[in-house]
Order: structure tokens, then C-alpha cells, then sequence
């Protein structure tokens, strides 16, 4: 990213409060400095790019120099933020307190260096920053060893080297266990959910070492460890389909955060994802009177947040479990009421969504216009979602890919089904283990070109193939593709030649009795 881009991303992110506190610092330059020149160009532009702000900056400063002010204003903007993370970020403050502790030892303020040191130390135990702990005591060992270690006894200096050593140890599990964690979700990523016994043997390995490293570790009273550890179980069982043991972890881990808010990050991204993990579990149960509660929990995460990307990519994640509950159940005017509602706090601001968060919202928008029989507004958000490169390899693009088809079915482009169905079968047949039989049988109704005329005919030609329907439903691995959208209910809809709100709605009736 150019130093521009990153300086009109920091403008943008910047909070009101944080605004009116650059301004306030800026203020004493009495004279138009160039930064500020670039700053106001910024601030009063609807859609700044770094051309434009380039080409208005030389036009109102000709002799300016753009990189040199680019750079200062970047600092500049930097320098306030973390001045304002200041009491807000206490990994910020333990921080600074070692910058501190280095530079009053160095001027030979020995007693003010071991008392900020003494206090960092403290505060990292209490916060079980294990990290910024050892760095601490290995600055407080080693000043101490230089100054012959002064009024300290032999018990007292083992004591010290203890706890170092005792934080290194939870380091090190730590480390072992989140490496597990990231292969873990790094698998249901770009490989996607388990789908075969094969792959849920392979999962069971890392399953058995996290296990191991969990039994061996003291995780009791370790916020951390005990975190990791439920985190991987609950990721585990979501990709293996067993959704009602994994609400059951999310929900042990919902009360865990909620016990020690001290140790949330800041933003808390990992608050974040156990909600996302609840909300997921219970839409897959079709438990959708508990998600209310959840979603309260995620409203206040974000209007407690200062970050705005975090704030954006969060309401994204409100918005689908606000979503769902209709759209699965074929309420397609309220979930086009929902859109309308969001369009300022998200669709406006898609720009600061992380690719898969950006392709989840095009894809459920595609979705909801394909209920409204919408298909040239369909076809130009799927294509949206198509073009993104960061999300390629990744097993939501197939559905993405499917979804497409099914725009191209709607708007009789049988050429590009063709096309399409021929790639999306060579990247399905290698290895072929890997695929839902789900993504083999929309392929093959979306080539199937001889679907019977007569109404008799079509409910015949449906209830031969319902059995084979009713089978996915039964197979947990197949149900991990059917809980992203209903494939079978948008096939059975063209067939019997319903509309797709009817068939869900009915479908929806049915999982309640």
C-alpha cells in the first residue's frame, strides 16, 4: 500500500474523538504547514484517492514537496494514536513502561527504573502477559546484575529466576497449543469442513496432541491456556458437524470471556470469533430464539470498539445472524428490509471488510435477490464476489461458484453453465474424497436439460429423486454445505415450479414439529 492510501486509511478510521484530538495538536502551527494541506484535502473529500489528493495538493501548494508532507502527516497521525491508546491498551502501557525503565536506567535513576520494573512486573503476572513478563525480568536480572545485585538476598534472586523460568514454560504450551489451534483452523479454511471418515482421522491427530499438551500444562486458573484449549475443541467439533457439543464448548467459552474481561484483547477479536461460533452453532440446530441474546452481547462489542474496521467487519457478522433467520426461512421482503437498514453502517463502508467477510455478504445479498427473482441484481453481486483473488483457493468459493450458476440457470445462460460446470468438475474430481455429493447433484440438474413438461410428471420426477435429497440431510458431512443455503430447496422450487419462499417456509415448518 503507498504511504497516501495508508494516510487516507488512518483519516477515515479515525473516531471523532480522535479527530478532534489530531486537530487540537495541529492547532499551534499557526501558518498552513503543507501535512496540514494534505490533511484538510482528505477530510473534505467524499472518495480521496492518492492521485487526486496529489493532484489538489500541487494545485494549492505548487512548490510543496507531496512525499515529504505525506510522510510527516503519516507520523504525525500515528504519533496521536498511540498517545490516545494511552490507560486504554494495557499492552500498550506495559510497553511503554519497558521504554521508560530502559531510558531512566541509562541516566542512572536506578530506584525509579526497579520501581516501574517492579510495578510492569506485577501487572504482566496479573494479566498473565507472559511475554512482556519475561522481558521484564530479564531487564530487571540484568540491571541488577551489573549493579552487583544490591540489598537482595540468594532466595530472593532464585525466586526471580523461578518465575521467569515458570513463564517460559507457559510459553512454550501456549506457543505448541496455538500452533495446533492455526493448523487446525488453517485446515477448515482452505480445506474446508470434514467431509469423510479419512479426514476426520487426520483431524483426530491434532485433536490427540492438543489433548496431550492440555493434560501436561497447569491450564487451571490460566486464562490463556484455557481459552486455547476450548477453542480448539469447539472448532473442532463445528468441523465436524457436531454442532449441538460444539454450541455447548462456544457457550463454556462465552462464560469464560464474560469472567475475565481483563483479558480481553483490544479490539477483542477473540471474544468476537466465540460469538460468531455461538451464533453459527445455533443457526445450524435451528435454535433461532436464543440468538437475540447473543446478538445483544455483539452490539455492545461494537459500540464499545474504537476500531472501525473491527466495528465494520463485526456489524457484518450482526447483520448475517440477523439475516439468517429470515432468509432461511424464505422471508425475502423482511431480509430486503434488513439490506435497506444496513446500507449506510455496512454496504457503504465495504471497503474496510476482510475478503471473506466482504464474499459472505455478496454471497447472502446474491442470495436474498435470487429469493426476489432479482437476477440481473444477483449476477452483479455474485461477479463481485467472483473477482476477489484473496478468497480463490478457499472452500467458499465453491459455493460461491455454485451460486453462480444457479444466476446463470435463472437468466437461461446455458453456454456459461457449461463452461462453468466443466471447471468446477475438474477442481471437484482431484481428489474426489474431498467433495459433497450436494455440489455433484445442483451440477447435474443445472445440465439437465429434459426436465419434464407436465405438472404429474414433474412431482413424479421429484419424488424419485426426494429419497436421494433426504439422504444429504442425514449425513452430517453434507449438512456443513446445506447450512451455508439451502441447495436442494432452490432445486426442488424449479422443478415443482414453486416459489423459493414457499419451499423454505414449508421446509422451515417442518424442522419445528
Amino acid at each position: 500500500m503507498k504511504r497516501v492510501d495508508s494516510v487516507i486509511s488512518l483519516i477515515y478510521s479515525l473516531s471523532k474523538s480522535e479527530k478532534k484530538h489530531f486537530s487540537l495538536q495541529v492547532i499551534k502551527d499557526k501558518e498552513e504547514k503543507d501535512y496540514l494541506v494534505i490533511y484538510d484535502i482528505i477530510i473534505k473529500s467524499k472518495q480521496p484517492n492518492g492521485n487526486t489528493v496529489k493532484e489538489e495538493f500541487y494545485r494549492r501548494k505548487p512548490n510543496g514537496s507531496f512525499e515529504v508532507s505525506i510522510q510527516y502527516l503519516y507520523e504525525k497521525l500515528t504519533n496521536t494514536l498511540l498517545t490516545l491508546r494511552k490507560k486504554k491498551d494495557i499492552y500498550y502501557d506495559l510497553l511503554n513502561n519497558l521504554c521508560k525503565a530502559r531510558m531512566l536506567y541509562e541516566r542512572s535513576l536506578f530506584e525509579e527504573c526497579f520501581e516501574i520494573l517492579s510495578n510492569t512486573i506485577e501487572q504482566a503476572q496479573f494479566y498473565e502477559n507472559n511475554e512482556i513478563l519475561t522481558i521484564a525480568l530479564k531487564l530487571e536480572l540484568e540491571y541488577l546484575l551489573r549493579l552487583n545485585f544490591p540489598n537482595m538476598t540468594e532466595q530472593e534472586l532464585f525466586h526471580k529466576h523461578f518465575i521467569q523460568n515458570e513463564a517460559l514454560k507457559k510459553i512454550r504450551k501456549i506457543t505448541e497449543q496455538s500452533s495446533l489451534h492455526n493448523l487446525l483452523k488453517y485446515r477448515l479454511s482452505h480445506i474446508g469442513s470434514i467431509r469423510t471418515v479419512k479426514q476426520k482421522q487426520d483431524m483426530n491427530d491434532l485433536m490427540v496432541n492438543e489433548l496431550y499438551i492440555a493434560a501436561s500444562s497447569d491450564s487451571e486458573g490460566n486464562f490463556e491456556l484455557t481459552r486455547n484449549h476450548k477453542l480448539f475443541q469447539a472448532n473442532y467439533l463445528m468441523g465436524a458437524g457436531d454442532y449441538r457439543a460444539a454450541l455447548n464448548s462456544y457457550k463454556e467459552l462465552d462464560s469464560l470471556f464474560e469472567q475475565n474481561q481483563q483479558f480481553w484483547s483490544n479490539p477483542p477479536i477473540y471474544y468476537l470469533s466465540v460469538l460468531e461460533g455461538v451464533l453459527g452453532s445455533l443457526r445450524s440446530v435451528s435454535n433461532y430464539n436464543e440468538i437475540p441474546y447473543f446478538l445483544d452481547k455483539l452490539r455492545k462489542l461494537i459500540s464499545d470498539s474504537t476500531s472501525l474496521e473491527f466495528k465494520v467487519n463485526a456489524t457484518c457478522l450482526l447483520f448475517q445472524y440477523e439475516l439468517f433467520p429470515y432468509l432461511d426461512k424464505g422471508d425475502f421482503s423482511k431480509c430486503t428490509q434488513l439490506m435497506a437498514d444496513y446500507q449506510e453502517i455496512l454496504y457503504d463502508k465495504e471497503a474496510w471488510l476482510s475478503p471473506i467477510r466482504k464474499s459472505e455478504l455478496l454471497l447472502y445479498t446474491t442470495l436474498v435477490h435470487i429469493g426476489n427473482q432479482e437476477y440481473k441484481t444477483a449476477k452483479k453481486y455474485i461477479s463481485n464476489a467472483i473477482i476477489d483473488h484473496n478468497i480463490k483457493y478457499l472452500p467458499l468459493m465453491r459455493t460461491i461458484r455454485l451460486v453462480r450458476l444457479i444466476v446463470f440457470y435463472e437468466v437461461q445462460e446455458h453456454e456459461l453453465i457449461q463452461y462453468e460446470s466443466r471447471s468446477i468438475t475438474r477442481s471437484l474430481s482431484s481428489p474426489k474424497e474431498q467433495t459433497f455429493k450436494t455440489e455433484r447433484i445442483i451440477l447435474w440438474f443445472l445440465n439437465k436439460r429434459n426436465i419434464p413438461i407436465l405438472r404429474k410428471d414433474r412431482e413424479a420426477f421429484w419424488e424419485k429423486l426426494s429419497p436421494e435429497i433426504h439422504e444429504l440431510y442425514n449425513n452430517k458431512y453434507e449438512s456443513q454445505l446445506l447450512r451455508l443455503f439451502d441447495f436442494t430447496a432452490w432445486m426442488e422450487s424449479k422443478i415443482r415450479k414453486e416459489k423459493l419462499s414457499e419451499v423454505l417456509r414449508a421446509r422451515s415448518s417442518a424442522k419445528e414439529y
